[in-house]
């Protein structure tokens, strides 16, 4: 910061008492106002990222992304503004209906998580909200080949977040869901991965895509989007009446995120199909 440029230019040598008792009046004044700066500085940081949590703690995701680029204004390197602006910007894109303007605002998402990454590459939340981001990415991917790159770095991004905290409900979701989904790949999307990235991934199956999300579960029982990802597999697998159970008490625990009411919305609709 500021304080750290006057050391720099020479104005002190040492910070300490018996240098700044010879600084001129003038250059004591400047270093005061830098230094003041500093500090407001932090306190507007400070304060906007609580400005930010609050807002999303209301579920409104355009005003707390808007207190997180203003927090990424002035301290670009802010690692929980930038985590929380990418997801943020995902939550946003993933209703946005136009494919295209979707896959822009996931652009700008995908750079948030991975500057974070960059700051602190041991913060398993900056992983997540890359693998958020890839997720979403991969659903409007315009060929085989994009949609297995991005199954490729999912499945790596989620076994980092476990490596990073194992207790970290969320990434055994992801692993999961990713086992669900690469196992249902069609021809056209394993030919991809044989012709673009040497072969079919090892070791997938719905056995371990249960497994992952058994653990997940076992870590965060409340987790609506964690009990839809199992209700979907044991659907899948013909274990209607235990998809059920478990979409019936999804559907009846509280919103605790912002998407949580379109995820309810998810269960509603995967609990009609398995009544039909």
């Amino acid at each position: 910061m500021i304080t750290t440029l006057i050391l720099r230019c020479g104005l002190v040598q040492k910070w300490d008492y018996d240098s700044c008792k010879k600084i001129p009046m003038r250059t004591s004044l400047i270093i005061f106002l830098c230094l003041y700066t500093d500090f407001l500085f932090g306190q507007s940081a400070s304060m906007l990222m609580e400005e930010g949590l609050r807002f999303e703690k209301e579920f409104k995701l355009e005003e707390a992304l808007k207190k997180y680029e203003s927090v990424l204004k002035t301290e670009p390197n802010h690692l929980e503004a930038l985590i929380h602006a990418s997801r943020m910007t995902s939550n946003i894109a993933g209703h946005i209906e136009d494919k295209d303007a979707r896959r822009k605002k996931l652009v700008v998402s995908e750079n948030y998580s991975r500057r974070a990454i960059k700051i602190n590459p041991g913060s398993a939340d900056a992983h997540f909200s890359l693998v958020l981001t890839l997720a979403l990415q991969s659903e409007v991917a315009v060929s085989p080949r994009e949609k297995v790159k991005d199954a490729k770095l999912i499945r790596e991004e989620s076994e980092k977040i476990i490596e990073l905290d194992p207790n970290y409900a969320l990434g055994y979701f992801v692993l999961g869901k990713w086992h669900f989904e690469v196992s249902k790949f069609n021809w056209l999307e394993r030919t991809a991965c044989d012709l673009f990235f040497g072969g079919f991934p090892e070791n997938v199956s719905m056995k371990e895509a249960k497994k992952n999300f058994d653990k997940a579960i076992a870590l965060d029982p409340n987790q609506i989007i964690i009990l839809y990802g199992q209700a979907s597999i044991l659907h899948y697998e013909g274990e209607g009446e235990k998809a059920i159970q478990i979409l019936h008490r999804a559907i009846s625990l509280p919103v605790r995120e912002a998407d949580d009411a379109f995820r309810k919305e998810k269960c509603e609709k995967l609990l009609k199909e398995i009544k039909k």
